[in-house]
């Protein structure tokens, strides 16, 4: 079951590589939220959970950011290229949490 979770992981990553990061956001806050951060820290989290089980500062990192993120996501709307990326960020955060979760039982 994780070998499915982290190959399936893996494509939505280099899917997600090649995607830029949405100039409009470089300054842009919603809700108050950096999303250069948001975007750094996931895709961080990711990339260690595709490498071996997460630590618990990281697997508190993917589930605290992971939920802002889905909160923030409508009203980010107005901009689909960006809707597109933060819903892959998102996607590829909840799949690296599940993968995670896999592991350890």
């Amino acid at each position: 079951m994780a070998e499915a979770r982290l190959d399936q992981l893996a494509q939505s990553w280099d899917e997600f590589r090649t995607l830029r990061f949405p100039p409009g956001f470089y300054q842009r806050e919603p809700e108050g939220e950096c999303m250069v951060m948001m975007d750094t820290m996931l895709a961080g989290c990711v990339s260690s959970a595709m490498n071996g089980p997460l630590d618990d500062r990281r697997r508190d990192i993917l589930q605290a950011r992971t939920a802002v993120l889905e909160q923030i996501l409508p009203s980010i709307g107005d901009d689909d290229y960006a809707t597109k990326y933060f819903t892959q960020l998102h996607g590829m955060a909840v799949l690296a949490a599940e993968l995670d979760n896999a592991r350890s039982e």
